[in-house]
């Protein structure tokens, strides 16, 4: 019988996967992701950062979608006096740019996803699979009698996969 492979074993370690606390600015966060991904040649660049509170206790996640709408404006979101269809009126035109840098000294706790979905070091990867597609997840932190020590991606899950389909 085929040993089934536990999160533990495709997790990557929380020493190896970018983190930071919550009252880093998203400039902050922004450099992080840069420099995560140099290096990286051929691998994916993290995409998602964990946010963690000053008693290392995991907060939340943060996107690449949650960074970009954290420096939006307000002004630049469709609302009921706007068409989703919209060209960028003229008056609107520079305005973005103009207000970026001032956005990116928000706290990154302002724009975090709470995390509501884990999985255990232990559980199995079939499991870890169903909590990610059920909740449509790329990512999902691994935790170790309650303390967060890793996360799994979809990557690694779907790096495990191929070997089995592929037989490498």
């Amino acid at each position: 019988m085929p040993h089934e492979k536990k999160v533990s074993e495709l997790m990557i370690h929380l020493t190896d996967y970018p983190h930071i606390p919550y009252w880093f600015t998203i400039k902050q966060a922004i450099a992080i992701v840069k420099k995560a991904s140099l290096g990286l040649e051929g691998k994916l660049e993290p995409t998602i950062l964990l946010i963690f509170d000053e008693k290392y206790q995991l907060m939340g996640s943060l996107s690449i979608k949650d960074l970009i709408r954290g420096i939006e404006k307000k002004f630049t979101r469709s609302g009921d006096w706007m068409s989703k269809e919209w060209d960028t009126p003229v008056f609107f035109e520079g305005l973005f740019t103009a207000g970026v840098k001032e956005e990116a000294e928000k706290p990154v706790g302002e724009i975090m996803t709470p995390v509501k979905e884990t999985a255990q070091a232990n559980d199995s990867i079939i499991k870890a699979i169903y909590i990610m597609m059920e909740k449509d997840l790329t990512l999902l932190p691994v935790l170790d009698k309650g303390t967060v020590v890793g996360v799994i991606r979809l990557n690694e899950i779907f790096n495990e996969i191929s070997k089995l389909v592929l037989g490498d």
